[in-house]
């Protein structure tokens, strides 16, 4: 454990650091990414998709239950191997887990928004069932 938060802690600092310098490529260094069957994680990515897409405000009760399932299932993509890849972005969801959990109830989703797409994106094929705005979500 304590190795794998060293080594995204260093990574981390060398994306800081080439971010400084604009013309640094660790390419060969970063992670393999690791694209993981979304079928599998369908029901966690809808439930996910519905409270950061839904209409209304980031209430309380809602920022609480996105950030549990935020967690979770950060924790089913880290047990779903033992990929470095795995593990940050394992540490990606934890970190917009706890943001969200920080957000005051009229903040503007689209950050939000962004940062799950980017994340969800990085982990798992693309589907036509993948919610990109409100009007992509089911009808109760």
């Amino acid at each position: 454990m304590i190795a794998r938060n060293l080594f995204a802690a260093g990574l981390l600092g060398v994306v800081v650091l080439a971010g400084c310098r604009g013309n640094a490529d660790f390419s060969d260094v970063a992670p393999t990414p690791v694209t993981l069957k979304a079928e599998d994680f369908q029901q966690e990515i809808m439930a996910i998709d519905r409270l950061v897409f839904g209409e209304g405000p980031l209430v309380s009760v809602r920022r609480e239950d996105l950030g549990r399932r935020l967690e979770a299932l950060a924790g089913r993509v880290k047990a779903s191997g033992d990929a470095p890849f795995l593990v940050l972005e394992s540490l990606e969801l934890r970190r917009l887990a706890s943001g969200t959990r920080d957000l005051p109830p009229d903040a503007p989703k689209a950050t939000l928004q962004r940062e799950w797409m980017r994340i969800r994106n990085n982990l798992f094929d693309d589907r036509s069932w993948f919610a990109r705005s409100a009007a992509d979500l089911e009808k109760p």
